[in-house]
């Protein structure tokens, strides 16, 4: 993972986009993916590889690995720092036991193990206690403007963050403390399996729109945070904006 990271370093800004029936693909996402499936299927035949290029059909499996490859593929395209990573995690029946997000641009590996804690580069992390910098967060194909601009308005009292980093690498800087709060809104869920999974593992709160902490692939909305700030922005966000009428309805 880290050897596909540095990698990916020296070639962010110069590679193509070889996406045909999707835009934001390149060899490399090709190449990790098809990787990690080797190593995955050494595990024997139980382990199941679920990932956003060429394993894309969700199963049911008592071990399944969700990856996203490239998190951040039109970034890594325009080799802007920090807008890509590389995302693992591993579920064992239905619920997550580890994760891993690489950030190739600050050399950062952020893991967490169920019930031992969360690092960034084998040190223990933690969430924030504070309740002032949120990151608002959608994703470049979500087709919902006013949905972002009503929670936008929102989150007006707060120091709101946007930057357009990896959305796994956003995840991870909450779980480490740097930003207190997340509201993400998704064009998939490949990082949310690990990125969530890391900012609970870090003593955080991470759920979808409807407040569970096991995620589904379907979900698109979640919010993220220390305890207690969390309990102030899913308040906030999921009544507030009467989000499930403007997103369904």
């Amino acid at each position: 993972m880290v050897a596909s990271g540095k990698r990916l370093a020296t070639r962010a800004g110069n590679i193509v986009d070889i996406g045909i029936t999707k835009v934001h693909l390149t060899e490399e996402d090709l190449a990790i993916e098809r990787g990690l499936q080797n190593i995955i299927a050494s595990f024997g035949t139980n382990h199941i590889l679920y990932a956003e290029e060429e394993h894309d059909l969700f199963q049911n499996s008592d071990n399944l690995w969700v990856v996203d490859p490239i998190s951040g593929t039109s970034g890594f395209i325009k080799g802007a720092p920090n807008s890509y990573s590389i995302v693992i995690s591993h579920l064992v029946n239905h619920m997550t036991v580890f994760a891993a997000v690489y950030n190739p641009t600050a050399d950062e590996l952020f893991t967490a193990f169920a019930g031992k804690g969360a690092f960034l580069n084998n040190r223990p992390i933690k969430v924030s206690q504070a309740h002032s910098k949120v990151i608002l967060r959608p994703s470049i194909a979500w087709k919902r403007p006013e949905v972002i601009e009503k929670v936008a308005n929102l989150l007006s009292g707060y120091m709101v963050e946007n930057n357009w980093n990896s959305i796994a690498v956003e995840y991870c800087a909450v779980a480490c403390g740097r930003v207190d709060g997340i509201a993400t809104f998704t064009k998939d869920a490949f990082p949310e399996f690990a990125g969530g999974f890391i900012i609970q593992e870090a003593g955080g709160k991470f759920t979808n729109i409807e407040g569970a902490t096991n995620i589904n692939p379907s979900d698109r909305v979640f919010v993220g945070g220390n305890p207690e700030f969390y309990d102030e922005l899913f308040t906030l966000i999921k009544t507030g904006s009467n989000l499930k009428k403007i997103l369904w309805n």
